[in-house]
């Protein structure tokens, strides 16, 4: 038997729907009963007919092969100026973003087309081009402009912090904008097709009228026009309702689909195109370091770091520890390369004095060799929401097969989380999967900051082995408030502050 109130739920749930179907049903029928009464009220077919004249011109148009025929080719012009005009706005729009001097020398034509009457266009459109394909120019002319402006829009409200992790562990190209950047347009895009949709067929259809290209919806719309038939237009203007309610629906449900999961190009297929030009990390060979030299920082008048010397070792873990508001977080950000110093240098050192036979804050020898590669686990996870735990690794980590990252996640996560979105997983498994991701990317330096945050001390004792096992012979870097876990990772202990 089931539980009275989940009964109960369920009794009230189908109350409500129905409630809302004879709500509808109601309004409906208050329409087209106004509709009728106004027919009658006006007393003449030509100026307004009824719904029910409507609906029988529209059944004797039904077998008519004109009729389909009308449909098909003013459906195919006008959702080819409309997609058309979709993806040149999402490509102008990009380009416009991306490279500024693009957008001020597209803006006069885009300002244009928003500015100019439609009447306009259809006049030039058919002095230059003739009435064929007028429906095509002028649907892209009207949705162009909104696609462009939202995709501008849509691109710069990428997350920042995002952005930030795509530079730190190399994400470029096509994985980067279906990865990053088209989760944060796809609201946008939605949003402005909700408008631009209506919008194509509206001015479509009105380019057809005026143009009277034959076989299409225009062409009976005007013929209907010439023979006083107002019951065959208003079965026609049914009809471009419907098809554009259609149309609407089905383009919004496709590309609703584009942002579920993951939308970049698949490992094995991405490496095809980048042939064999697949990331090595060569292995380093001895101990090496990087050596922080006389580094300062501020921003505005609030100095973070003044004249900081440390030399950090890969013979065993680096933890830095400071008080909140001390800059730990800035010196981390420093040496990812996401920040720049007012002064001081940052170098890779060749090697360096064994780290428990001196102070916390040394001296080492200065090198100008080139930077370590880096991965890091930033003070935010910084995952893509919409991903799985997968498919998080899988943007950043497109060398790794999917079986390594599979197994690797498993150490850690709970099976049934690996294909869940990240949105739904708790905090401490983000944070085990942004720790993962960090480990697992290509890298000579890893970057922690405060990366047990958020873990049960049976967790915390899992990972730091997992650490500990995986960044052997890499140069370790972490943040933490307790001392305790520079201690239990084998690590040796920095302290930085004014």
């Amino acid at each position: 038997m089931k539980n009275p109130s989940v009964a109960h739920c369920l009794m009230t749930d189908s109350i409500i729907m129905n409630n809302g179907r004879i709500r509808s049903a109601f309004i409906v029928l208050f329409w087209l009963s106004l509709w009728q009464l106004g027919a009658w009220m006006v007393g003449s077919g030509i100026l307004l007919v009824g719904p029910g004249e409507v609906f029988l011109a529209l059944i004797r148009l039904l077998p008519e092969r004109d009729f389909w025929i009308s449909i098909l080719k003013s459906f195919q012009t006008i959702s080819l100026g409309f997609l058309a005009a979709f993806l040149l706005g999402i490509l102008a729009g990009s380009l416009a973003y991306f490279h500024p001097f693009a957008g001020e020398f597209l803006a006069p034509a885009v300002a244009f087309m928003k500015s100019v009457p439609v009447a306009s266009f259809v006049i030039l459109a058919l002095i230059w081009m003739g009435s064929e394909y007028l429906s095509v120019f002028i649907a892209f002319l009207v949705v162009f402009p909104v696609i462009y402006v939202q995709t501008t829009a849509g691109l710069a409200s990428t997350d920042p912090k995002l952005l930030e992790m795509a530079q730190v562990f190399r994400i470029t190209g096509w994985r980067k904008f279906s990865g990053l950047y088209w989760p944060a347009l796809l609201p946008f895009l939605t949003s402005s097709c909700k408008t631009a949709l209506g919008m194509s067929w509206k001015s479509g259809i009105a380019a057809e009228v005026i143009g009277v290209p034959e076989g299409t919806i225009g062409e009976q719309l005007y013929l209907s026009k010439i023979y006083l038939s107002t019951a065959q237009l208003f079965a026609w203007t049914l009809v471009i309702i419907l098809a554009s309610a259609g149309f609407e629906r089905l383009f919004l449900f496709l590309l609703k689909q584009t942002g579920k999961g993951r939308f970049f190009v698949p490992e094995d297929v991405f490496w095809i195109f980048r042939g064999k030009g697949k990331r090595l990390l060569k292995k380093s060979s001895g101990v090496y370091g990087l050596t922080i030299m006389n580094l300062s920082k501020k921003f505005g008048s609030l100095e973070v770091l003044k004249e900081i010397n440390i030399c950090f070792s890969s013979r065993q873990p680096n933890g830095i520890m400071a008080p909140s508001g001390s800059g730990k977080t800035t010196l981390l950000r420093l040496l990812l390369g996401l920040e720049k110093p007012d002064s001081g240098s940052i170098q890779r050192t060749p090697d360096t004095p064994d780290p428990n036979s001196s102070s916390t804050v040394r001296t080492c020898p200065y090198s100008a060799s080139p930077d370590l590669l880096a991965a890091a686990v930033f003070q935010e996870d910084r995952l893509c929401d919409h991903l799985s735990a997968i498919d998080n690794l899988r943007l950043a980590l497109p060398d790794l097969p999917l079986s390594t990252i599979i197994n690797e996640l498993e150490r850690l996560l709970p099976r049934d989380a690996l294909a869940r979105p990240a949105a739904t997983l708790s905090g401490g498994m983000k944070r085990r999967t942004a720790i993962l991701r960090a480990i697992l990317a290509p890298s000579e330096l890893i970057i922690m900051d405060e990366p047990f945050t958020g873990l049960d001390e049976e967790t915390k004792e899992k990972v730091m082995d997992y650490i500990r096992e995986r960044t052997t012979g890499k140069l370790l870097i972490f943040s933490t408030h307790q001392e305790e876990d520079i201690r239990r990772m084998g690590g040796i202990r920095f302290e930085i502050g004014n």
